[in-house]
């Protein structure tokens, strides 16, 4: 599947010709529940209350399996850079294990 990679709400625009227009997309093939977790990075206020439930709910929205999402959310924490650690991205990592 051809991911945007960067989809976030400053990427996303109203059109004429559609309602919403992506724009500035970084293409990559791969696996659509990888897209989504660069929105779920970009509203981590959200995830931290409630991991899985953001998680589950932005996945059902999306038609995606939360649980794909939620573990290359976890991939994409644990990856972090270790300064990121402190502000509680391996704790929010840690809270996605399954």
């Amino acid at each position: 599947m051809l991911l945007a990679t960067d989809l976030h709400a400053g990427n996303v625009l109203r059109a004429r010709r559609r309602p919403w227009l992506v724009i500035d997309p970084k293409p990559f093939v791969g696996d659509a529940a990888y897209d989504a977790t660069q929105h779920l990075l970009n509203t981590l206020d959200r995830v931290h209350a409630d991991p899985a439930g953001a998680t589950r709910s932005f996945a059902e929205r999306l038609g995606l399996d939360a649980r794909r999402v939620r573990q290359w959310l976890f991939a994409r924490l644990a990856a972090e850079p270790r300064a990121s650690w402190r502000t509680g991205a391996a704790r929010l990592a840690m809270s996605l294990r399954s």
